[in-house]
């Protein structure tokens, strides 16, 4: 499985990337336990300062845990972690996020998500929706940003297709910044409740195309807001 590595490379990067291959194609799986160091540097050639080098590496990546006393143990690629790396190499690739692809992206994924949500969702998936909307009411403005990121993630939750997650999450850090940027345009938290409003009742009613037309509406004012506050960013 482990194979003697080209000398030309840094050796540890080469040798988290290969484990890291090993990790994401499921040749070492959640709760294996790797070959003590001076194994793992005697199969690849190298020294145990590089391996300890790359077990570093991939413990803050998530995918290792060191535990002191029984060795280190393959924690795996969550949905968090598959998010974050996708959201990672948006960030890395793109100097300045074109707002205008972002939202363009953003309308056809949620307005799928809320018509599978409407169409799957439980009595528990209906209670965090209705928790979020009181607390969008009650902290206004002050937990705009936060709450409504919140109420958009638990939509996806609600289509029991931890794909949607994955994918809504990873641009989830840029439509931050859309919504910070909203917050320049008064009323935009009390917009934004009305229309979350509207998609909670389509949701718990179960009207698939209602909640679609409800998240078109939320989403088409609220990229006429995106684009009020750049406009306002411009003249600033």
């Amino acid at each position: 499985m482990f194979t003697t590595l080209p000398t030309e490379q840094k050796r540890s990067d080469r040798v988290a990337e290969e484990l890291e291959a090993l990790i994401l194609n499921n040749q070492l799986r959640t709760g294996d336990r790797l070959p003590p160091e001076n194994e793992l540097a005697r199969q690849y050639g190298v020294s145990r300062t590089v391996i300890r080098e790359a077990i570093r590496s991939l413990t803050a990546k998530g995918l290792l845990q060191v535990n002191q006393g029984s060795g280190t143990v393959v924690h795996g690629m969550t949905n968090e972690l598959a998010s974050r790396s996708i959201g990672n190499v948006l960030e890395q690739n793109t100097r300045r996020v074109d707002i205008a692809k972002l939202l363009e992206v953003r309308r056809l994924l949620e307005v799928e998500i809320v018509g599978i949500a409407a169409a799957r969702r439980t009595d528990a998936d209906i209670a965090t929706l209705q928790e979020l909307i009181e607390r969008m009411r009650v902290q206004g403005e002050q937990g705009f940003v936060e709450n409504d990121v919140a109420f958009h993630s638990a939509l996806a939750t609600a289509t029991h297709n931890e794909f949607f997650e994955i994918l809504l999450n990873s641009i989830a850090g840029a439509l931050i910044q859309v919504r910070r940027m909203a917050l320049n345009i008064p009323g935009t938290p009390q917009r934004a409740l009305v229309h979350h409003r509207a998609i909670l009742t389509a949701v718990a009613q179960g009207k698939v195309q209602a909640a679609r037309r409800a998240m078109e509406k939320h989403l088409i004012e609220a990229e006429a807001t995106a684009r009020r506050a750049g406009a306002l960013g411009k003249k600033n």
